[in-house]
Formats: C-alpha cells, structure tokens, sequence
C-alpha cells in the first residue's frame, strides 16, 4: 500500500521522551490513536501486525504510541540515569498532551482506539478533555478491577481443578486471592488464565513468543530497545499494578462526553462482560454502543479482525462522513 505519511518521531510529553509512528495513506483522513493494552506493553511493535489484519492506514491517519515506561520510551538500561515517574495519573496526562498535539497538528479531533488499560487511560482522557476527542473504542477494557481480579482467579482455580492440573492448582493456592498487585502473583494468575483460554486465542508461552517475535521483526527496535522494552514491562507493572487495583469506572466515570463504542469479547475472563455491561448501561454519553465479539476472549482485534476492522469503519462514517 502507499503511503502519504510514515514517521518515527520523538516527542516530549510530560517532561519524558516518547515515541509515535504515524502512517497514513491520506493526511486527509480521520486521526486514529491506538493505545496498548499492559500494563507495560510497547504498541509500536504491534504495527506490522495491525496493518496486515487490520489494514487502517487506507482509512485513518494512524498513530502508534510507545507511552512512557513502554518499548521505545521504557528507562534506559543505564545504572546512573535519572528515573522518570511511572504512574496512572501521569499516563493520562500524557494522553492528554498527546491528544492536544494531535489536533494542532491536524485541526481536528482524535478518534482514540484502546486496549484493556489503554482502553482506561483513553476514557480517563476523553472524560477531562472531550473537545480533543471524537470518540473512544474500547476493546477489553479493564472497568472494575476488584471484580475482575476475583472472576480471573476464580476462572483460573476452577478450571486447573477440573482438569486435573495439580500445577497451576498449586500454584494458583500459593498466590492465594486477589488483589495480586505484586508482579510475581500477577503473572502467575495471568499466566494460566491465558492457558486456560481466557485471554487470546493461545496460551501463554504462545502470547510472550508474538511479543517477542513483533519486536525483533520491527524496523523500530534496535536490540537494545527490546532489552529495555522487556525491562520496562516489568517496571510499569511493578509501578502501576498497586494504582490499577482500584480501577472502577463505573463510579469514577459516569458521564462521558464522547460517543462511546465498546468492544467486548464473549469469553474474556480478564475483563468480563458483567462490568463491561454495566459500565454501558450506567454511563452517559452523546451515543454508545456495546458490541459483543462471540468468538473472542481479551483481544477481539486480534482473535477477529475482521469484524473489529468493520467495527472502525462504522464509526469512521458516523464521524468523519
């Protein structure tokens, strides 16, 4: 495909060095800003993959973002560098800049695409700021925390028990309940829910080698960039989690100025549809609207990009007509 614009660019954003890729087959088109799920995990690296299964760049102006403490904006390896703070309240202030530079630059609104925390980060944003926005699509976003925690480990527990997989019962019993704010007992719940199928359509050595995979075959990352892509992971999750754990959309966010769409995957045991119905039903918003994904866990864009692709287009024309 051709593109009109292709750019790697630096960009300062709360003080911090950040990265964006903007591609784009017409300046002309709406502004589209993807925002990753993590917490911690780069979107850059994911771009490759997204134009293929997606192809969004015939339609949008589309803007990859390595948020801070993420791949191309994670800490340097340097014992002796100077550390940036790592927080919730400083990812969405960071959005917000963000948001702000993008419309100077184009002169329009941002249509922002999250997911799961990303999804979060951009209706925190979109709440403070809704003249930057001109809609949030939420795919899998994380809503209410506690109740998340609780139906993940339970999901977890229950179906190592009912397999008989005297491992992961051990190791689910060792962590015991949530709330898992430490990364050791966050990757241990996380690890086998996505074993037993409750976040993608692979298990979890399988999610880990697509990461891997996406940053070694990404032009933007440079070896040392994927050591501290993967250091940073770890990092965010250490700073964030704690803050996470409180997440509750439902009584932080009840009116939201935006049309809002929701994309929500049948058999997400991460973020489940309970809230995720909830959350739908309770905010106030100019439209919204929530899809179900019937064959999807926690990532419907990759588990069925097609239908997450029409998805976009439909609320391209509603918007940018």
């Amino acid at each position: 495909m051709n593109v009109e614009i292709d750019t790697l660019e630096e960009i300062r954003l709360g003080g911090v060095t950040q990265w964006i890729r903007v591609r784009g087959a017409d300046v002309s088109n709406p502004v589209l800003l993807l925002m990753q799920q993590g917490p911690g995990l780069p979107m850059i690296s994911d771009r490759q993959r997204l134009e293929r299964d997606l192809r969004l760049e015939r339609d949008f102006t589309v803007v990859y973002w390595d948020q801070r403490g993420t791949g191309l904006a994670a800490p340097p390896l340097r014992r002796n560098s100077n550390p940036f703070e790592i927080s919730v309240s400083r990812m969405v202030d960071d959005t917000v800049a963000l948001l702000q530079s993008l419309c100077d630059r184009f002169g329009a609104k941002t249509l922002v695409t999250g997911f799961s925390f990303g999804a979060t980060y951009a209706v925190y944003a979109a709440a403070r700021r809704p003249d930057l926005v001109a809609g949030v699509v939420a795919a899998g976003m994380d809503i209410d925390m506690r109740a998340a925690e609780d139906h993940a480990y339970a999901f977890a527990l229950d179906a190592a028990r009912r397999r008989g997989n005297r491992r992961a019962v051990r190791q689910l019993e060792a962590i015991g309940p949530p709330p898992h704010t430490d990364v050791k007992r966050f990757t241990t719940r996380v690890r086998w829910v996505a074993n037993f199928g409750g976040t993608t359509n692979d298990d979890y050595h399988g999610i880990v080698r697509d990461l891997l995979l996406s940053l070694v075959r990404s032009p933007d990352y440079s070896s040392v960039d994927v050591i501290r892509t993967l250091r940073g992971i770890r990092a965010s999750q250490a700073a964030l989690l704690p803050q996470l754990a409180t997440t509750d959309l439902i009584r932080t966010v009840p009116r939201l100025d935006v049309p809002l769409v929701m994309a929500q995957g049948r058999r997400d045991q991460v973020a489940p549809g309970e809230p995720a119905q909830l959350f739908h039903d309770s905010v106030m918003a100019p439209t919204k609207k929530l899809v179900w994904f019937e064959s999807s866990a926690h990532t419907p864009h990759v588990e069925e990009p097609g239908k997450f692709r029409d998805l976009l287009m439909s609320v391209r024309r509603c918007s940018h007509p």
